[in-house]
Order: structure tokens, then C-alpha cells, then sequence
């Protein structure tokens, strides 16, 4: 029966297939703008529901005069920089709460207090701090980021095969060639699998810091846009955003897939 099963699937022609794999992929999302099609207007007024076709025609306005681009760009900056941040300090911490015990009892304790706390509450402090603009939502981008990238990049590298380092150690490699040649290496999958579970978090934390911090970015815009009543445009501007992070995690996948077979 499997046999069969496996010959007559098998005997599907390619280009149907990914036809059928696409379709079935996108399904859940055609079932939720239905769903909203059916709520705007019946449910909840339209006026404050938009339908999907008004958002998606207020969405190719937005992109096509332009009135978005500045915005996302400077919020595609912030969430690039606060990624980009956290990967290098929680690598570096991770890495070496791995390798030194006292450094893994020290920030344990600090991390396991601080993880709990949202980190969109400390955006007024960071206003205080930093005023309000790029800094004050790269550092919540940051802060948010952070625990992922230390925990994968700390488990990696207390998981590093014991025979490589004996073996790297035997051939004369120790100290800090020890850690670039043998332990990074050995970590750079598990790390990037961290930057893919940070990726969704630093948009979340990039929009919640623009919704309270900022007078620029997609957040900015959510939120004017709101204040004015004019939910189309809010509503595309939200869209906008999920697809950027959508096509910029399904990309680092892509590029995470093409590493690990290198690695």
C-alpha cells in the first residue's frame, strides 16, 4: 500500500505539485482575508474594518507615491542595527558564559531576572535616557534580541564535540585560536538559529518603541494614522510591516539552509 501510495505521488508532474505546495502554503491566509471580508461591514462597520481590497488599494498608493518608503527604510535601519547589536554582544556573552563559570553564575542571575520584564515597559526610560528617535528603539530592539541569541549561542557551545577540541588542542591550538578556529565554527549554526527566533521579536519590539518613541518609522505611521481615524492606511501600514518581516525571515532561512550544508 505505501509502495503504491509512494508510485502514485510519484507520477504527479512537478510543475503541479509545487502549484499544489504553493496553493496549500498560502491557504490559511486566504481563509483569514475572507474571514475579514465577511467581518468588515457585516460584523464591524467598514468605516472601522476596512476590507481587505480597500487596504491592499491603499497599500499600492502608499508604495507608489512614495509615502511609505522613507518610513520603512528608517525602521528597516533601526531593526538592523538592534539586531546586528544583539548578535554580537549575546554571541560574545553566550560564547563565553560557555567557556568561564564564574561569567555563566554572574549574568545567569541577571538574565533570568531581567528576562520576565516586557521590554516595550522600559521605553520610557529609554526615552529619558536617549530621547525619543533611532536610539531609543534600536536599544529596545536590542534588549529585546538578546536573550534568544545568548541562550542558542550558550547552548551551542557547551555542546561543541569534546574529540574537536582535544583533537585542535593536540595540533597545537589553544586560547584564543582555539575559540575562532573550533568553537564559533561549531556554534554558527545553532547562533543563526537564534537571529531566526529574534528576527519576528526585534519587528514586534521595533513597532511597540515607534508606537511610543518616535516621530518617524512604520510604527509612527500605524499610530498617526490611527489617531486621524483613517484606518486604511493604518491597516496597510501594518500589512506593509508583516510582509517585510515575513519576506526578511523566509529570506535568512533561505540563507540559514544554504550555511548549515556549508558548515
Amino acid at each position: 500500500m505505501a509502495t503504491s501510495t509512494l508510485w502514485e505521488a510519484e507520477r504527479v508532474p512537478a510543475p503541479f505539485d509545487r502549484v499544489a505546495r504553493f496553493a496549500f502554503d498560502w491557504l490559511p491566509l486566504l481563509i483569514v482575508a475572507l474571514l475579514w471580508s465577511f467581518v468588515s461591514g457585516a460584523i464591524v462597520p467598514e468605516a472601522i474594518l476596512p476590507a481587505p481590497l480597500a487596504v491592499g488599494a491603499k497599500m499600492w498608493e502608499l508604495i507608489v507615491t512614495g509615502t511609505v518608503l522613507p518610513h520603512l527604510f528608517i525602521s528597516l535601519v533601526r531593526v538592523f542595527l538592534g539586531l546586528a547589536l544583539s548578535v554580537v554582544v549575546g554571541v560574545a556573552l553566550g560564547v563565553g558564559m560557555a567557556q568561564s563559570d564564574r561569567l555563566e553564575d554572574f549574568f545567569d542571575i541577571l538574565l533570568a531576572l531581567t528576562y520576565p520584564i516586557p521590554k516595550t515597559a522600559l521605553v520610557p526610560l529609554a526615552i529619558l535616557w536617549l530621547n525619543v528617535g533611532t536610539k531609543t528603539a534600536v536599544l529596545i530592539v536590542f534588549l529585546a534580541c538578546l536573550l534568544p541569541i545568548i541562550l542558542n549561542a550558550n547552548n551551542a557551545a557547551e555542546d561543541v564535540d569534546q574529540n574537536l577540541l582535544w583533537s585542535a588542542k593536540m595540533m597545537g591550538t589553544d586560547g584564543r585560536r582555539l575559540l575562532w578556529k573550533v568553537v564559533f565554527p561549531a556554534t554558527i549554526p545553532e547562533i543563526m538559529t537564534g537571529v531566526r527566533q529574534a528576527m519576528p521579536i526585534a519587528f514586534i519590539a521595533l513597532v511597540s518603541a515607534e508606537l511610543i518613541a518616535s516621530n518617524q518609522g512604520i510604527g509612527y505611521l500605524i499610530l498617526t494614522s490611527g489617531q486621524l481615524g483613517n484606518y486604511p492606511t493604518m491597516f496597510a501600514n501594518i500589512v506593509i510591516i508583516s510582509a517585510v518581516a515575513f519576506a526578511a525571515v523566509r529570506g535568512f532561512e533561505e540563507l540559514r539552509e544554504r550555511v548549515i550544508v556549508w558548515t
